[in-house]
């Protein structure tokens, strides 16, 4: 017997309380041995059992015989989820009270003390009075349950052999359970069988069926088939003639196969030769590129360096002396050199179009992805094609684009260059009204970005094929004055959007002309990833160029 907390008493029994003591362990040992015997013999008709119900009733009213608890109760181990539910308990109200026991025993770590043990855990410590008792229900391969019981007040201590007993009776509960449990699978199995054996019975009957309605199909075939073979035997006569035929045929095919084949040779030779000269003119194209930008690098150096060094003499030699009435012009005229060195910065970069093309095709590209606010950046490129618009008044630039939209993680400076781009390519083909850039709803996690023109337009033929390389929109009668560009823009337009798993299209504008709109995913974090909350709307800092 294990006891959890328990201290060792002392002193001597007399004599007389000794012998007595074991004439009550005898008798108890023997009721107890009469009780599993009893048990035993029960779970031998467990196969005639629907549910341990009538099991765990036998085993409580056996305890009960065996010792004085004053509530008991047997916890089932669930199937399902391996916990311990409350099967049986006398009296059925004191089931609070056990259950509450339990608790307190699976907080201070005695019922898996109990379960480790396998044998009965008694409760109590400090000289406390023993308040309960936990025993596991187990078999050789499995836990069945816990059995729970509580000593009625007062009690003595629980003899040692009737605990003993009291393991034996709850284990043959529980080979009597497993035993239960393997009659009703084996039943169900058997059902399972029965209704097996029906069904290929029944089987077997339509085969038998199918079988002389398939017999009475063989014969009217094998009359069919005679009929058959004989028209058949005169077809492969007349093959025979055909092949004698086609081996002719073939000869002669044969022998212009391989004339083809001499000259197929020759052409591959050609195309072997060409395919040399080709990656020769790659090597110098690349060469020569890369070497002019080199020599374009070294001019745009020497402007940013002039403008930023005009600015500062200008502020240093002018500015303080300027009046009232001029003082507005230094002003605009330093934002003006400011405007001149980003250009000639993105210039730089821009310069490397051609090479950037090829480094994504190739995927060399270094990408310097950061979350960006797309509200702040489609400003930013406003600003930028401004310059477009002096001498445009027939043209309104407009910014619709709400500065709730979530950041997207991406290179700050390819997605102004797609802005730039498209803005670049509706200001071209637009001679009056308006470009707006304008944010629309798009799919579930996307931003979706559109830039719309007042121009002449592209026909659905065109949308197909206005992002590939080198492709130079169709301008007609009324725009054959506009420069034509190079005919990578949309192209690398489209390379960057579609590297960060992106989409872009062009479609008819809602008041005509078209609507160039790219997606881009957002990026899943709280808040606009640099934006200042103090900082102005983008619209407010850049309502409309008119």
């Amino acid at each position: 017997m294990a006891e959890r907390g328990s201290r060792p008493t002392g002193g001597k029994a007399s004599g007389g309380e000794t012998l007595s003591l074991l004439r009550e362990t005898t008798r108890l040992a023997l009721s107890a041995l009469d009780q599993a015997a009893g048990l035993c013999d029960f779970s031998r008709s467990a196969n005639q059992m629907e549910s341990p119900a009538p099991l765990l009733e036998d085993c409580l009213l056996r305890i009960r015989q065996l010792l004085p608890f004053a509530s008991m109760g047997i916890m089932l181990v669930d199937e399902q989820d391996s916990g311990f539910d409350f099967a049986l308990c006398h009296p059925p109200d004191d089931q609070a009270a056990l259950e509450e026991f339990v608790a307190s025993t699976v907080e201070d770590g005695g019922f898996a003390f109990a379960l480790r043990e396998k044998r009965a855990v008694l409760d109590g410590g400090g000289g406390a009075p023993r308040r309960g008792l936990l025993h596991v229900m187990t078999t050789a391969t499995r836990t069945r349950g816990m059995f729970v019981a509580a000593l009625p007040k007062g009690a003595k201590a629980v003899n040692e052999v009737t605990l003993s007993i009291l393991t034996i009776v709850l284990n043959s509960t529980a080979q009597a359970l497993e035993s239960q449990a393997l009659y009703a699978r084996i039943r169900q199995m058997n059902a399972d069988l029965a209704d097996k054996v029906a069904r290929l019975e029944a089987s077997e009957a339509e085969l038998l069926r199918i079988n002389d309605g398939q017999e009475r199909q063989v014969r009217a075939k094998t009359a069919e088939l005679r009929f058959t073979l004989d028209r058949l035997e005169a077809e492969v006569r007349n093959r025979k003639r055909a092949e004698a035929l086609l081996e002719t045929m073939n000869q002669r095919l044969e022998h212009k196969v391989e004339v083809r084949t001499r000259a197929l040779f020759r052409k591959v030779a050609e195309m072997e030769a060409a395919n040399k000269q080709l990656k020769q003119l790659e090597r110098l194209k690349s060469g020569f590129l890369s070497s002019v930008s080199h020599e374009l690098r070294t001019p745009l150096t020497s402007i940013m360096g002039f403008v930023k060094l005009i600015a500062k003499d200008f502020s240093r030699l002018f500015m303080p002396d300027a009046q009232d009435a001029r003082h507005a012009k230094a002003e605009r005229l330093l934002r003006n050199l400011d405007i001149v060195d980003k250009e000639a910065e993105r210039l730089t970069r821009l310069i490397n179009d051609v090479l950037d093309l090829t480094r994504i095709e190739s995927g060399k590209m270094p990408w310097r992805d950061t979350p960006l606010s797309l509200a702040e950046l489609a400003a930013d490129a406003l600003m930028a094609v401004q310059g477009r618009l002096e001498n445009r008044p027939e043209v309104v630039v407009t910014l619709d684009v709400s500065p709730e939209q979530p950041p997207v993680l991406a290179d700050r400076d390819r997605i102004l260059q797609v802005f730039i781009n498209l803005l670049d390519n509706a200001l071209k083909f637009t001679e009056e009204g308006s470009v707006n850039v304008e944010s629309r709803p798009g799919a579930d996690g996307d931003v979706m970005l559109c830039v719309t023109d007042t121009g002449p337009g592209i026909s659905p033929e065109e949308a197909e094929k206005i992002f590939d390389k080198f492709h130079q929109h169709d301008r007609k009668d009324t725009l054959k004055d506009k420069p034509k560009g190079t005919g990578l823009g949309l192209a690398i337009c489209k390379h960057i959007v579609e590297h960060y798993g992106g989409r872009i299209w062009v479609e008819p504008a809602s008041g005509g002309g078209s609507a160039f709109c790219f997606t881009l995913p957002k990026v899943q974090a709280p808040g606009h990833a640099g934006e200042d909350p103090e900082s102005p709307d983008p619209q407010d800092r850049f309502p409309a160029i008119d």
